[in-house]
């Protein structure tokens, strides 16, 4: 079995012939580059059961050759795919692939995946690479590559557009830093999905969905520094995951998601400032602030248009000054998507990205030097200090909740929420009874928190509708009207949370 380590980027096919004339190529490249045909066709069950169960089976023509390959999931924590790879070349008679030329176990965990199914052939792939080895001042080995071509399956098609880095010998994250440069001439896209990974999608009747954070599981035994680690590595995954899905698909909940990321990247930032203690977090974290925020008004006019504006119409159907809000509403939302997408295929969102990858994957935050044993220190000595320091912000404001100003709220939402995500880092930590309660009253107080920041935010984008055409400013009083009744009813119920949650001891004490 070998091992590849390989990262993505995706980017326009017009921009192609610019990446492979970047003058870093020219400084590091040993030999010519080679061209060649690929054409692959890759083995699943109609399910894909293989696929979802981490396994991609291929059989490539390539110079005359028939090489069978089987890959698993990526072990790696970073963007850089690590994963187990199988190949065999197979005669020339032989269309299919043949399981007998796996290893025993390999084999065994296909049938079981399979379950019975025949396994077919689902996807094929066309491309033409252009590859070339590097070699980087270090010595670390790379072959780079240029993909061009298509995917096919289920009738459909999908263009092909990539750079891969692999390594074939050295420190992974050089990878990075060859992207970091490549990044500079060309916005690059880091892709996290496989060909194969394209493929199933590109074969299912259902558009991709949005992607929720996973739950961050530690044992007693972590140190702070792997946990931190380990956490801005889940986010910005989980960030990328989404990526793919609003832009090409303009799916509102993943870019809601992409915000969750953000702002969980952000908390972790925060919550293990004191010990990491170095300005390159710092820096990440303004990029991660300028990304939530250029993405954000889209996401505010999503939530204004179906979740402020939807009631009203529901409650007056065809009432004609409604439907000028909201067709202004669009109009507005239909540019601030622009807006979205234009930062998400942005050079600075390239760099945010591989610039916190590289920060990981080389623990950036050592570089500041002083005493390394801080980031030894155990994890659960550390988390009840930083839960008791968002817990003491938010109960500054919280006790003097019945008189609170606008903003004042909106801060106090805010000191909730990295509470909040702080409790989901570390909760694994404690036993699930002890967290249930108290994650299930501060989730409950968030909510309403959520749909009173909402209306406040409406508030804001009607006067701006209102302001670019005079003549909405009747239904946008009524709107507005509207929501503050509510808005009444709920605040009312959020004073009665915070004091039921304030009451709740905390588990980690």
């Amino acid at each position: 079995m070998n091992r590849e380590i390989e990262l993505k980027l995706e980017c326009e096919p017009e921009a192609l012939d610019r990446v492979s004339r970047a003058p870093i190529l020219a400084r590091l490249k040993r030999g010519r580059a080679s061209e060649k045909t690929l054409r692959s066709t890759y083995f699943d069950t109609e399910d894909f059961a293989l696929m979802k169960s981490g396994l991609a089976l291929r059989v490539r023509e390539a110079g005359g050759k028939r090489i069978q390959t089987l890959k698993t999931e990526s072990d790696g924590n970073g963007l850089a795919s690590d994963r187990g790879e199988w190949e065999v070349q197979l005669g020339s008679d032989e269309e299919g692939p043949d399981l007998n030329r796996l290893p025993a176990d390999m084999k065994a965990r296909i049938r079981a995946a399979a379950n019975g199914a025949p396994i077919a052939p689902r996807l094929m792939s066309d491309i033409h690479r252009t590859a070339r080895q590097l070699m980087t001042p270090d010595g670390d080995e790379i072959e780079f590559a240029i993909d061009r071509g298509v995917l096919r399956a289920n009738g459909r098609e999908a263009r092909v557009s990539e750079v891969e880095l692999e390594l074939k010998r050295g420190d992974p994250s050089s990878l990075y830093r060859l992207a970091l440069e490549l990044a500079d001439m060309v916005p690059l896209r880091v892709g996290l999905r496989s060909k194969a990974e394209r493929g199933v999608t590109l074969a299912g009747n259902e558009k991709p969905g949005a992607i929720r954070a996973e739950t961050v599981s530690f044992d007693r035994t972590i140190d702070v520094e792997d946990a931190y680690a380990t956490i801005l590595g889940q986010c910005l995954t989980h960030l990328l995951l989404n990526e793919a899905v609003a832009i090409e698909h303009a799916s509102t909940e993943a870019l809601h998601q992409m915000r969750v990321a953000l702002r969980r990247m952000r908390s972790a930032f925060a919550a293990f400032r004191k010990v990491m203690k170095d300005e390159t977090a710092q820096q990440l974290s303004r990029d991660a602030k300028w990304l939530a925020t250029a993405i954000g008004r889209a996401r505010d006019f999503d939530v204004f248009i179906t979740t402020i504006l939807a009631p009203l119409e529901k409650e007056e159907p065809g009432d004609k000054q409604i439907a000028a809000l909201r067709e202004a509403a669009e109009k507005q939302r239909k540019r601030a998507w622009s807006g979205a997408r234009a930062a998400l295929r942005s050079a600075r969102m390239s760099s945010f990205v591989l610039r916190l990858a590289l920060y990981v994957d080389e623990r950036g935050w050592r570089e500041d030097g002083g005493d390394a044993s801080r980031f030894e220190a155990p994890l659960f000595e550390f988390a009840p200090k930083a839960l008791d320091k968002y817990l003491k912000d938010a109960s500054r404001l919280g006790r003097r909740i019945d008189e609170l100003s606008v903003d004042e709220r909106h801060d106090l939402r805010k000191r909730l929420k990295k509470l909040r995500y702080t409790l989901s880092f570390f909760a694994s930590l404690y036993r699930r009874p002890d967290t249930r309660s108290y994650l299930h009253a501060l989730s409950e107080l968030q909510d309403v928190f959520g749909a009173l920041n909402d209306f406040e935010s409406a508030r804001k984008l009607t006067e701006e509708l209102t302001g670019l055409r005079p003549s909405l400013s009747a239904p946008g009083a009524r709107l507005i009207a509207y929501h503050e009744r509510r808005a009444r009813k709920q605040w009312q119920s959020a004073v009665g949370l915070w004091r039921d949650f304030r009451d709740i001891e905390p588990f980690w004490r």
